[in-house]
């Protein structure tokens, strides 16, 4: 009876350490790659903004891949800021009326198990149709998707682009 209980107890204890062991991991695992890419644009101001969403993670193992780059972006001490600009701005390209749009970034957030970067284009054509080339994560994630929503002064349109598709047209 008491080795029952012995065992009861380890098992328990077990279970216990292989949930903090596994929970405290700070590698995240999760089932699927998913990016949303959100391009906002004005015409009456010419502007257009840009935000982009990956998952942390696999920003941060994209970074070391590309460019042996190995950071923390939850600790955003200014370090990461070019090679995110530097990584996005190979990965995302977007024309207007045929003309090609530069941005910068002007920050990111962490959200939970996401990354949110936010760019800005330096000037913007305002009308005319958008081209968007989107490959963020494809290089080294076979299975990533990547959302692209394009608002035109307030009209949304979107496109699902499964790598290795990356253009949108608006």
């Amino acid at each position: 009876m008491q080795i029952h209980h012995l065992f009861q107890g380890l098992r328990y204890t077990g279970v216990l350490f292989l949930l903090l062991f596994l929970g405290s991991s700070s590698k995240t695992v999760h089932p699927y790659y998913v990016s949303v890419t959100e391009i906002r644009s004005d015409s009456r101001q010419q502007s257009l903004n840009i935000s982009c969403r990956m998952f942390t993670d696999d920003l941060q193992d994209a970074l070391y891949k590309k460019y042996r780059y190995r950071t923390e972006l939850s600790k955003k001490d200014g370090s990461a800021d070019a090679f995110l600009q530097r990584y996005i701005a190979e990965r995302l390209q977007i024309t207007v009326a045929g003309k090609p749009v530069t941005f910068q970034l002007i920050g990111y957030e962490i959200e939970e198990e996401a990354t949110w970067c936010y760019l800005e284009a330096a000037s913007f054509p305002g009308t005319g149709p958008v081209v968007v080339h989107n490959k963020l994560l494809y290089d080294f994630l076979p299975e990533q998707t990547n959302l692209v929503h394009f608002y035109r002064d307030g009209e949304r349109s979107s496109y699902k682009l499964v790598n290795p598709e990356a253009i949108a047209s608006f």
